[in-house]
């Protein structure tokens, strides 16, 4: 007969091992659940859909004004150039809004370097990633909006939605 404590048996330790384990990581997963804010939700849900139109109307009153652009990144991740198609007059506005993360967006205000050309500097270092990015005047006007994956030295052209 083995009189050998139970804590000196390796088996006993191994059926204890991964419930101490899923404990562990679900006190984890709730503290990360609590602290972490979920960008993903909007507080202002119902106003945001009410401005769906006003969006529909902007991209439809610049696709007739035939407005293009073309969207550059700096080597220093920071600096943005815009070159339009026409000339159009005062200061553009550019934000540049992550998926998921509030706490990446940025808006920057592009102030006209020529006729056509506009630039600006980010507040933080844009990352190599996939952003939502909406060009537009000051007056809102008009804008353009698309999806942009991050591709060091390639520009990104923005057209109308149809």
């Amino acid at each position: 007969m083995d009189a050998k404590p139970w804590y000196k048996h390796p088996h006993v330790w191994l059926l204890i091992t991964f419930p101490a384990l899923a404990i562990i990581g679900g006190i984890y997963m709730a503290y990360l659940a609590y602290t972490n804010k979920d960008g993903l939700v909007s507080d202002n849900y119902y106003k945001d859909g009410q401005k769906i139109n006003e969006r529909i109307a902007l991209d439809q009153k610049t696709a007739a004004q035939g407005i293009t652009a073309q969207l550059l990144l700096g080597d220093d991740q920071q600096s943005i150039r815009v070159i339009l198609n026409q000339a159009v007059e005062g200061e553009l506005i550019l934000k540049i809004a992550h998926p998921t993360r509030d706490g990446f967006d940025q808006t920057i205000e592009l102030e006209p370097q020529a006729p056509m050309m506009f630039a600006g500097k980010a507040d933080h270092v844009i990352a190599v990633q996939r952003w939502q990015v909406e060009l537009a005047d000051k007056k809102n006007n008009w804008r353009l909006a698309k999806e942009w994956q991050v591709l060091l030295g390639e520009p990104l052209l923005m057209q109308p939605s149809k």
